[in-house]
């Protein structure tokens, strides 16, 4: 029968019990993660099959690393910078891809408004669904541009609503740097983005 217990482990707690050979531990910790690693992983790919192998991927090295896992941040931090590696690496093969949309709230963002109303310009009317489809389309595709950084980092942001202190953690810098980022892609984006409707009229 399964460990009930481990349901009211902490997961820090369930790395110590993965490290000392309970491999119920780990079950427990993929009915936790699974889905929003995939969830994760399918918003750099849009391809839900490498989105899959990705997080599965990262539970393997979970799973072969848990005896010289040391606490230091949390534990998501931790998973979900093995799983940002693995997707920047996929990301550099030129299988970069983008799933949901990013007409979306934008969460814990400073403006708390959606990206597609963000770029457009201020005063315009508000889009239509023909245009927000078409805008979404353009902007995937101007995402697709960014320099690898600042792609990561806005996927961070818009997409997975993380907070600019866990992504610093994660990709190892500043939040200060994540700000800049995340400043530097939004305009990166608009500048892109009237080269591209220039190209599609």
């Amino acid at each position: 029968m399964p460990d009930e217990r481990l349901k009211t482990f902490g997961d820090e707690q369930l790395m110590k019990e993965l490290a000392a050979g309970n491999h119920e531990a780990f079950e427990e910790l993929l009915r936790r993660y699974e889905t929003q690693v995939i969830t994760f992983c399918y918003a750099f790919m849009r391809n839900r099959d490498s989105a899959e192998d990705l997080a599965q991927e990262t539970f393997l090295r979970v799973f072969r690393n848990a005896a010289r896992y040391m606490p230091v941040a949390k534990f998501t931090t931790w998973l979900y910078k093995i799983a940002t590696n693995l997707c920047i690496n996929e990301s550099k093969k030129g299988q970069i891809r983008h799933s949901r949309s990013l007409d979306e709230p934008a969460g814990s963002d400073p403006d708390g408004t959606r990206i597609i109303e963000r770029l457009a310009n201020k005063g315009d009317a508000p889009l239509t669904e023909a245009e927000k489809h078409e805008a979404q389309t353009l902007i995937e595709r101007a995402i697709a541009h960014l320099p690898d950084d600042q792609r990561t980092t806005l996927v961070m942001v818009e997409y997975h609503h993380m907070p600019y202190q866990e992504i610093a953690e994660i990709l190892g810098v500043t939040v200060s740097a994540i700000k800049m980022r995340v400043k530097r892609a939004r305009e990166t984006l608009r500048e892109t983005l009237k080269i591209l409707q220039a190209e599609s009229k």
